[in-house]
Order: structure tokens, then sequence, then C-alpha cells
């Protein structure tokens, strides 16, 4: 009787792990394609100040305030904040933040870690 409670604990314990991997699983994969969303329009809009894509750029803040970590909310708020007021700081230095929390928020493996300076082409027109 005691041995079928205990393989009836692991069975519901093995189950709710299970569960518990698949959710953190799918709930990072919905963070890498709402990161890879959101990028193009904020480094347009950054950019390219008389773009059209304003309506993108807000999409994706929305996007990011639903998915983003707390970290990476905060970096990419400094970095709309520079837009808003480019005397508060570097734009791209504030972008080059945030890409690297994004990655930081979706790599599980610490020496896949980029640093700032590691990010140095955002944005690029390639001219004939």
């Amino acid at each position: 009787m005691i041995n079928l409670i205990i393989k009836a604990i692991l069975i519901v314990f093995s189950v709710i792990v299970a569960y518990l991997f698949g959710t953190a699983k799918s709930f990072r994969e919905e963070k890498q394609k709402a990161y890879g969303e959101i990028l193009p329009p904020l480094i347009v809009v950054a950019y390219d100040r008389m773009s059209s894509n304003k309506t993108e750029f807000n999409k994706a803040l929305m996007k990011l305030w639903l998915y983003g970590s707390k970290k990476v909310a905060r970096k990419i708020d400094n970095a709309v904040s520079i837009l808003h007021h480019p005397e508060k700081g570097n734009i791209t230095e504030a972008f080059q933040e945030a890409i690297v929390e994004m990655r930081a928020d979706i790599q599980p493996w610490p020496w896949q870690r980029l640093k700032s300076e590691d990010v140095r082409h955002l944005y690029s027109q390639i001219i004939k």
C-alpha cells in the first residue's frame, strides 16, 4: 500500500514538473518571438525619425510590456525616454543595453551572453 502511494506521488510530481518545464519553454519561445518582432520597428523609428512606422513602434512597445522581463522593460523605457528627450543620453548605447538584456533574458547559458559593445551595427543603410 505504501509503495502504491509513493508511486502515485512520484507520478503526480513528474507530471507537475513536466508541465512547469513545458510552460517555461513555451513562454521562452514566445519571448523570443516577441523580441524578434519588437526590435525592427523600435530600431527603425529610433534611427529614421521620418519613418511612417509609428503604429508598429507602439504595437512593439505594447508587446514588450506584456512579454519582456522587468530589466528589459526598464532598458527599453530608458531608450524611448532618450528618443523623446535626446539630451538624456545616447540612443545607440541605450538600445545596445536593451538588446543585450533581451538576449540575457532568453539565453539560458551565461557563456552565450553579449556585452553592449558587441552590438555595434543596429541600423545600417547600404549606399551603392
